[in-house]
C-alpha cells in the first residue's frame, strides 16, 4: 500500500494552525505511545463558524491533492456546508460532477438499515475506502455528529465504533474528521470523545490527545484499574516531566551565561563548559580534542584526573574512543565498557575509561575533532535525551564558535593581503593562492583569462603548476568541465574528486591530471573575466564545505574588484592621455574618446550631441546606426535621453529600457536604442550637450560604479576641452583685435613722434636747450613704449631681421639713458650675438631701470658673460632644459634682491611692488616676450651680492654659427 501524506491545513479564514508531515510517515502527527492511528481526529467545536473553519480546509486540501472527498451532513445541514465552501471559493459544481465530492445524509451511512451497528458501520467504511482508492489518492471524509441527539444510537454504541475505526484508518489511505457540538452534547459524552481520539482539533489548535486511551482500556472489564493507574502515571509522569524542564532551564541558563561572557576568551570557556559537562553528566573526565590529517589527534583541552588525558598530549588516534566516536554517524554513549565488549580493545588498556560519553565538532563544514565525557568507573544510570541533546548543544556552540573563528581568522588574513598598499596586483594575487591552497589542502592554484568566449582559457598567474612565470599556458576544458562550466555558473564549482564523472573524459584531467578543483567566476565590470580556481592532482577525502566555498567566493568578488579597478584605472590613463594631447584637435580628441568608451562600455554607438533649441544634434559619432548619423537631429521637443540627462544634470544610464518602462522614450520609440548611457557636457556654467553611449540591444548586467565614474570622468574631461576651445577661441579673438588696436596706436603715436623730433632739431640755437633735451627725451620714450607695445601684442612679427649685436656696446648706450647719476655699471661682457638690436637695447634699458628703482641711486649693475653650461638652475626658466645651452649673459645687481615667491610673478604684465615709481608694470614682461621670441631661457635669481640677477641661457652667439 503506497504510503500517505495527509495533512491539515490553515487558510486566511479559519485559526487552525497546520500540522504537515514528513516522508514516510503515515498521518499528519506523530504517533502516540504504541497507537499506529494517526488519522482519525475528532473536532469539538462551539460555534458554525468554528465548525466549517476546520471542515472546509480539510475538504479543499483534499481536492487539490486529488483524493475523494466524503461529506456526511444532517438534510438541514447540506445547505450551510455548500454556502460555507462556496464562500471560500471552493468550485463545488465542478468538484460535484466529476465525482470528487459528495453529500451524504446519515440515513446513507451511519442508520443505513435504520439502526447503528458499530462493527457494520467500520464493514461499510472499509468498502468506501477500498472503492475511492481505486480511482482517487485517498479518501476523506467529514462527519457530523448531531444525529446521535435522537436517540437512535447510545453514545456508548458510537464511542464503540469511534475505537473501532481507529484500526481500519491505521491501515487504509483515509483520514477522517468527526465534528461535535460542544453545546450539543452532555461533559460526560464530550469526556468520552475525548478518549476515544488519538487526536484532537479544539479551539484552532490541533493537539496529541494525552487523555487518549486505547479501546482494549476503554471497554475491558478492568477499565476502572486502567483508568486509575493512567491517572496515577500521568501524575508521575508530568511531575517527572516539569522537573526535566525546569533542570533543562537551569543547564540552558548556565550555558548561556558561560557562553556569552564578554570577559572571558574562547579557551576559557571551553574550560568551564567542561567542567560544567562533568558535573552535568556525572562523569569526572572532560576533554576537547583536535584530529588531524595524519591520523593523530591532539588534546586542546581537558579536565578531571586522568594522568594520560591532558592538555598538549598528542598521539595517534588508532585503538582510541575518538577513532571510534568519528567513525559513527552519531554521539557515543556506553555507561560500561564491559557490557560493550569494549575491554579487550587497545583504548581501555591505553585510557582505562569505564563511561564514555562523546559527540564529533564540526567546523566551517569539516571534521575538526571530538567533545569527550568519560569515567573511569561504570556509569550507573542510562543516558537521558536530555543529556544527549545537551551534550549536542555543546558540540555545535564549539563547532560554530570554531568556524567562526577560521572565518574572522581567513578574512582578516585576506584583508592584511588586500589592503596592503606596497603589494602589487600580482604580489597580493600570489599571496591568496598560497592562502587559499593552504585553507583547502590543494597544492595549485591559478587565475585564468578567458579572452575570447568560446576560446581557449590562458593562465594569466599560476602556482604550483611547473610553469614559468615567462612560459603562456592555454587550456580548452570541454563544456560542462572546469573553468568552462565555472565561468557560466553564479556558484562556485567544485569537485572533490573527477574519478567516475564526466569531467574523468576531459583533456584537463588527463592532461595535467587535475582530480580535485575548486573555481569560481570573475569579473571585470559586468563582463566576465575568467575563473580562479585551486586544484590537486590528488583526489580530496571529503567534499568542499559551504565555507571553503565561501571562502573561495569572497577572493573571487576581491580578485573581480581589482580586475575592474586595474581596467578602470587603464581607462582612466588612457582618457588623460587623450585629452592631453596638443598635437590632436578637439574634434580627434573626442573622436578618439568615443571610441574608447565604446570599449570600455561595451557597447557600439557613441555620440556627442548638441543642445538646439528644440532638438538634439549629433555632432559627431562613432559606430554606426540605420538612421542616425552626424548631424541628425532628435525628434523635437520630446522627450528623450539626452533631455533628461540636460535637464537633470546628472547621468542616466538604463541597461534595459523596456524592462525600466522607458518605452515611451522617443529615442527608444523611434530609434530602437535600447541601452543608454549619458552624460552632460558643459562650457562654463552652461549646457553644452551630451556625451552618450547606446545599443539596439539590451544589456545583460546594470550598469557598475566605475563605469559611472569612468562616464562622469568622461564627461568632465570632453566639458574642459571645450571650455578650453571656447576660451582660446575668445582669446584669439581678443588678442587679434588687441593686435590691430596696438597696430593702430602705434601707428597713430610714431607718426606725430617722428615729426615732433624732426621739429625739435630744427629750433634756433637760442632756444633754451634744457627744454629741447625734455622734448627730445620724451618723444624717445614714447617711440620705446610703441616698440614695448608692439613686441607684445605681436611678438616675433615686430621683430626686426637678426643681425650681429655688440653686447657691451648696446649695455653701455642703455646705460647712458639711465638716469643714475651715483650708480654704477660694469661691463664684463665681450659678446656679439645675432638679434634685433634696438630691442636689445629695450631689454638692457628695462633691466637696468629695475636695478636703480629696486637697488637704490648707489646700486651697482653688473653685465657679464656666461660661460657654456654654467647658468644657475632657477625658478620661472621658460621650460627647457639649462643643461643644453650654447651660453647667455646676465644682468646682477647688489639691491634689495627678488623674493623666491615674486620670482615667477615679476615677469607677468601690469605687476608692480610698492618701490614701483609710477612704474608700467610691462617691463619684465616685455624682457619675457622678447625671451620668448628669441627662444632664450630664463630666469631670476639671486646675485652673488644679494640683489637680482638676471640670466638668459640658450642665446645664439655671432661666434657659435
Amino acid at each position: 500500500m503506497p504510503e500517505r501524506h495527509s495533512e491539515l491545513v490553515s487558510n486566511p479564514r479559519n485559526r487552525i494552525r497546520g500540522v504537515s508531515v514528513e516522508s514516510g510517515v503515515r498521518g499528519p502527527v506523530d504517533r502516540l505511545s504504541d497507537h499506529a492511528c494517526n488519522d482519525h481526529f475528532a473536532h469539538i467545536y462551539e460555534t458554525t463558524d468554528e465548525r466549517f473553519a476546520a471542515a472546509v480546509p480539510l475538504v479543499r486540501r483534499g481536492l487539490e491533492r486529488g483524493e475523494r472527498v466524503m461529506f456526511i451532513v444532517d438534510e438541514t445541514a447540506e445547505a450551510e456546508v455548500r454556502a460555507a465552501a462556496r464562500d471560500a471559493g471552493l468550485d463545488l459544481d465542478t468538484a460535484l460532477d466529476s465525482g470528487a465530492l459528495s453529500f451524504h445524509t446519515v440515513q446513507e451511512t451511519y442508520l443505513r438499515d435504520g439502526s447503528f451497528s458499530p462493527n457494520e458501520m467500520v464493514e461499510f467504511y472499509a468498502d468506501v475506502v477500498a472503492a475511492a482508492t481505486e480511482e482517487y489518492e485517498a479518501l476523506r471524509i467529514v462527519a457530523g455528529t448531531t444525529w446521535l441527539r435522537d436517540d437512535t444510537a447510545t453514545v456508548e454504541q458510537f464511542m464503540e465504533y469511534e475505537s473501532k475505526v481507529n484500526d481500519l484508518f491505521a491501515d487504509e489511505d483515509c483520514l477522517a474528521l468527526c465534528q461535535y457540538d460542544r453545546g450539543q452534547f452532555g461533559p460526560e459524552t464530550i469526556q468520552n470523545v475525548i478518549r476515544t481520539h488519538p487526536h484532537l482539533v479544539y479551539d484552532g489548535e490541533v493537539c496529541h490527545n494525552f487523555y487518549y486511551t486505547p479501546p482494549e482500556e476503554f471497554f475491558g472489564p478492568e477499565a476502572p484499574g486502567s483508568e486509575n493507574e493512567r491517572m496515577l502515571r500521568t501524575l508521575r509522569d508530568r511531575t517527572v516531566a516539569e522537573a526535566t524542564l525546569r533542570r533543562r532551564e537551569r543547564d540552558q541558563q548556565r550555558f548561556y551565561e558561560i557562553t556569552s561572557d564578554a570577559t572571558r576568551s574562547f579557551e576559557e570557556k571551553i574550560r568551564r563548559l567542561l567542567e560544567f559537562g562533568t558535573e552535568r553528566f556525572d562523569l569526572e573526565i572532560g576533554y576537547f580534542t583536535r584530529t588531524d590529517g595524519d591520523d593523530t589527534f591532539t588534546i586542546v583541552d581537558a579536565v578531571g584526573p586522568s594522568e594520560q588525558i591532558r592538555p598538549g598530549v598528542t598521539d595517534s588516534l588508532c585503538g582510541t574512543y575518538c577513532e571510534k566516536l568519528l567513525a559513527s554517524p552519531g554521539s557515543i554513549a556506553v555507561r560500561d565498557a564491559a557490557n560493550a565488549g569494549w575491554k579487550d580493545g587497545p583504548a581501555y588498556e591505553r585510557f582505562g575509561l569505564d563511561a564514555y560519553f562523546g559527540t564529533t565538532v564540526h567546523a566551517g563544514g569539516e571534521e575538526y575533532g571530538t567533545l569527550c565525557f568519560a569515567s573511569e568507573s561504570p556509569r550507573e544510570q542510562q543516558y537521558t535525551r536530555g543529556e544527549r541533546a545537551f551534550l549536542d548543544l555543546i558540540g555545535q556552540w564549539m563547532g560554530n564558535e570554531l568556524g567562526r573563528r577560521q572565518r574572522e581568522a581567513f578574512l582578516r588574513e585576506s584583508y592584511e593581503i588586500t589592503s596592503d598598499p606596497n603589494l602589487s596586483f600580482e604580489e597580493k594575487l600570489e599571496r591568496l593562492f598560497e592562502l587559499g591552497r593552504e585553507r583547502f589542502g590543494l597544492e595549485m592554484a591559478g587565475l585564468n583569462h578567458l579572452p575570447s568566449w568560446d576560446g581557449e582559457f590562458r593562465l594569466e598567474k599560476g602556482v604550483g603548476l611547473g610553469v614559468g612565470d615567462d612560459e603562456e599556458l592555454w587550456s580548452e576544458p570541454g563544456y560542462g568541465c572546469f573553468c568552462r562550466q565555472t565561468i557560466e555558473s553564479e556558484e562556485p564549482v567544485s569537485v572533490a574528486d573527477v574519478g567516475g564523472t564526466d569531467w574523468a573524459e576531459d583533456s584537463i584531467h588527463r592532461e595535467f591530471g587535475l582530480t580535485s578543483y575548486l573555481g569560481t567566476k570573475v569579473s571585470s565590470g559586468t563582463s566576465p573575466y575568467g575563473t580562479l580556481w585551486f586544484g590537486s592532482t590528488e583526489a580530496r577525502s571529503r567534499q568542499f564545505s559551504d565555507t571553503e566555498r565561501t571562502f573561495i567566493e569572497l577572493m573571487g568578488q576581491w580578485v573581480s574588484y581589482e580586475l575592474e579597478h586595474r581596467e578602470h584605472k587603464q581607462s582612466q590613463r588612457e582618457l588623460y592621455e587623450i585629452t592631453a594631447d596638443n598635437e590632436l584637435s578637439t574634434d580627434e580628441k573626442f573622436q578618439r574618446l568615443l571610441e574608447l568608451g565604446c570599449e570600455h562600455l561595451d557597447l557600439p554607438v557613441g555620440m556627442v550631441t548638441r543642445e538646439r533649441e528644440e532638438a538634439f544634434e549629433i555632432k559627431q559619432m562613432h559606430g554606426s546606426h540605420p538612421e542616425l548619423g552626424e548631424g541628425s537631429l532628435t525628434p523635437p521637443l520630446t522627450d528623450n535621453y539626452c533631455r533628461k540627462v540636460v535637464e537633470t544634470g546628472s547621468p542616466v544610464s538604463v541597461a534595459d529600457a523596456e524592462a525600466a518602462g522607458w518605452e515611451g522614450d522617443a529615442l527608444y520609440h523611434e530609434f530602437g536604442l535600447a541601452c543608454y548611457a549619458g552624460v552632460q557636457l558643459t562650457v562654463g556654467d552652461d549646457a553644452y550637450g551630451t556625451i552618450c553611449f547606446t545599443a539596439l540591444s539590451p544589456r545583460d548586467a546594470s550598469f557598475t560604479d566605475a563605469e559611472q565614474t569612468f562616464l562622469e570622468l568622461m564627461g568632465q574631461c570632453m566639458s574642459y576641452e571645450l571650455e578650453r576651445t571656447h576660451r582660446e577661441e575668445e582669446l584669439e579673438q581678443k588678442n587679434g583685435r588687441l593686435e590691430n588696436f596696438a597696430s593702430m596706436l602705434a601707428h597713430e603715436l610714431r607718426n606725430p613722434t617722428m615729426i615732433g623730433q624732426i621739429y625739435s632739431q630744427q629750433l634756433p640755437d637760442e632756444s633754451e636747450s634744457e627744454a629741447v633735451e625734455y622734448v627730445t627725451e620724451a618723444f624717445d620714450r614714447i617711440e620705446d613704449m610703441v616698440d614695448v607695445m608692439l613686441v607684445l601684442t605681436r611678438g616675433r612679427e615686430a621683430v626686426g631681421e637678426r643681425a650681429p649685436v655688440d653686447l657691451s656696446a648696446v649695455a653701455e648706450r642703455a646705460w647712458a639713458d639711465v638716469d643714475a647719476p651715483d650708480a654704477e655699471l660694469r661691463s664684463e661682457i665681450d659678446d656679439v650675438i645675432e638679434a634685433d638690436e634696438t630691442y636689445v637695447e629695450h631689454l638692457f634699458r628695462n633691466l637696468l631701470e629695475n636695478a636703480v628703482e629696486h637697488g637704490g641711486a648707489d646700486v651697482t649693475v653688473t653685465v657679464g658673460e656666461l660661460s657654456d653650461g654654467s647658468a644657475s638652475e632657477a625658478s620661472g626658466a621658460s621650460g627647457a632644459s639649462t643643461d643644453e645651452s650654447v651660453g647667455g649673459f646676465y644682468v646682477a645687481d647688489d639691491g634689495s634682491g627678488i623674493s623666491a615667491e615674486d620670482s615667477d610673478a615679476v615677469f607677468e604684465e601690469g605687476y608692480t611692488t610698492s618701490a614701483d615709481s609710477g612704474g608700467s608694470g610691462i617691463g619684465l614682461a616685455f624682457v619675457r616676450k622678447l625671451a620668448a621670441v628669441y627662444g632664450w631661457e630664463y630666469a631670476v635669481t639671486e646675485s652673488e651680492a644679494g640683489g637680482a640677477r638676471f640670466e638668459f641661457t640658450s642665446v645664439r652667439s655671432v661666434s657659435g654659427e
